[in-house]
């Protein structure tokens, strides 16, 4: 192996280890903690998973806000839209997809550039084949970029109500025992 092969070969190694290691930026969400907030986060037609006060959760598309300011959740074709108040839901997370064209891009690019830099180093093979293995290798990549992509979805939390303020109460009662009267006293935070 020529001097020229082992360098290009060193190089196409650490242009694949940095495109597998490549990561997505985090992205900050933001949480509703009222109706009004939620409108900024949520567009018609998305899924949504509604938990309501008593712990049940609807499954549905997003279909607005009534003018009371309710929350319009359509649950199937042949049936009505579910309609809740603010103080009967509990939280909603919404179903997002990742973008298509990063993983398609991502994929090309590592299936494409190891393939070229690789066949860039053998004198054995002229530049038409190399481009071809390339494209081809850059397809495959593209490809499962794509398929990833597409199955790539996640719930994510969008609006959970605020909690009222609660007060602190205090009971007393009167309990008979055989040597007396009592009195129990019980704490509810």
């Amino acid at each position: 192996m020529t001097r020229h092969a082992r360098s290009g070969a060193r190089f196409s190694a650490a242009v694949a280890s940095v495109a597998l290691l490549w990561a997505s930026p985090a992205r900050a969400q933001q949480v509703a903690a009222s109706f009004e907030e939620l409108q900024s986060l949520i567009r018609p037609g998305e899924t949504i998973y509604v938990t309501d006060a008593a712990g049940m959760t609807s499954k549905g598309r997003f279909a607005g806000f009534s003018a009371a300011s309710q929350l319009l959740v359509q649950r199937g074709a042949k049936t009505p839209a579910l309609s809740l108040l603010e103080r009967d839901v509990n939280n909603v997370a919404v179903e997002r997809a990742d973008s298509l064209w990063n993983g398609m891009l991502i994929g090309f690019v590592s299936g494409a550039v190891p393939a070229a830099l690789t066949g860039a180093g053998a004198s054995y093979v002229s530049g038409g084949e190399v481009a071809g293995v390339a494209a081809g290798y850059g397809c495959i990549g593209l490809l499962t970029g794509l398929l990833i992509d597409v199955l790539n979805k996640e719930k994510v939390t969008i609006y959970v109500h605020a909690p009222g303020p609660r007060s602190a109460r205090i009971h007393l009662s009167s309990i008979g025992l055989k040597s007396g009267v009592g009195i129990r006293i019980s704490a509810e935070f």
